[in-house]
């Protein structure tokens, strides 16, 4: 291996490291968005924005599954 593949494979591993720590940022962000939305919907005792937090809890649903299936691949 000379040292322009070393470098090469450095390169890709750095940028391996800083995608998985950013997947790492983008989950933590979202366990705290969905933690939000659980107190709204415990609290409140409004019609619509019950409504609004189930719609968003899905949403964060299918946002997690995605940000799951990257850190899979990663």
């Amino acid at each position: 291996m000379n040292l322009l593949e070393k470098r090469k494979k450095k390169l890709l591993l750095q940028k391996r490291k800083e995608e998985r720590e950013r997947l790492r940022a983008d989950i933590e962000n979202l366990e705290n968005e969905i933690r939000h939305t659980e107190t709204i919907f415990n609290l409140t005792t409004d019609e619509y924005l019950l409504e609004s937090a189930i719609f968003e809890r899905n949403a964060q649903n299918a946002k997690m599954n995605y940000l799951l299936k990257l850190a899979r691949e990663i």
